[in-house]
């Protein structure tokens, strides 16, 4: 198991080098901006289960939740958790925490909007849920070097939703603690 910050900021970079040599495999054009993404989840997801308690499992990248027609990247489930017959789709009861993760941010550390309202409409049915943002690249990471976060990444911090960033698209410059922070956030947050 990681433990010290160098270890961590050694696989926040190998995480932002994993996708970054992989996306090209796909192509880089729009009509690949899916597998691209899925291949964010995915890497992430093997990361991320080293650090996961024993009790919760990464389950991802399509994936749902009974009742919701929202396709999702990452859900953390229980471990006994087994979707329904023929699906991607987890009871409410076994989903501690739901993940969205993004190949490439949005400017000045903004939130998605599309995912905010993803998150609000699953919060409104399922109010026990965590939620948080990663993107393993964001253009402009400093909210003051080409405006301030737009108005989604307002409400999404009043709504205790929580972002997280690994690297700067332009220079690649890995954003320090990025990824500890994630995951210290999500595991403190993975409770039975």
């Amino acid at each position: 198991m990681v433990t010290s910050q160098e270890d961590f900021e050694n696989e926040q970079a190998e995480i932002v080098n994993t996708v970054k040599s992989k996306e090209g495999l796909g192509g880089v054009e729009a009509k690949w901006v899916k597998f691209n993404e899925e291949l964010a989840c995915r890497v992430v997801k093997q990361y991320l289960k080293k650090h996961l308690p024993s009790r919760v499992r990464a389950i991802g990248p399509n994936v749902y939740i009974e009742g919701s027609p929202t396709e999702l990247d990452l859900l953390l489930v229980t471990e006994n958790a087994i979707p329904a017959a023929f699906t991607n789709a987890y009871r409410p009861n076994d989903v501690r925490f739901v993940v969205g993760i993004r190949n490439h941010g949005a400017a000045g550390r903004s939130f998605p909007p599309e995912l905010l309202i993803e998150f609000e409409t699953l919060r409104e049915r399922h109010a026990d849920l965590k939620f948080a943002y990663l993107a393993i690249r964001v253009r402009n990471r400093a909210d003051d070097v080409k405006g301030t976060p737009g108005e989604s990444h307002g409400k999404a911090v009043q709504s205790g939703y929580r972002a997280f960033y690994l690297a700067e698209s332009q220079n690649q410059e890995i954003i320090s603690g990025q990824w500890q922070q994630f995951v210290n956030h999500v595991t403190g947050n993975t409770t039975s």
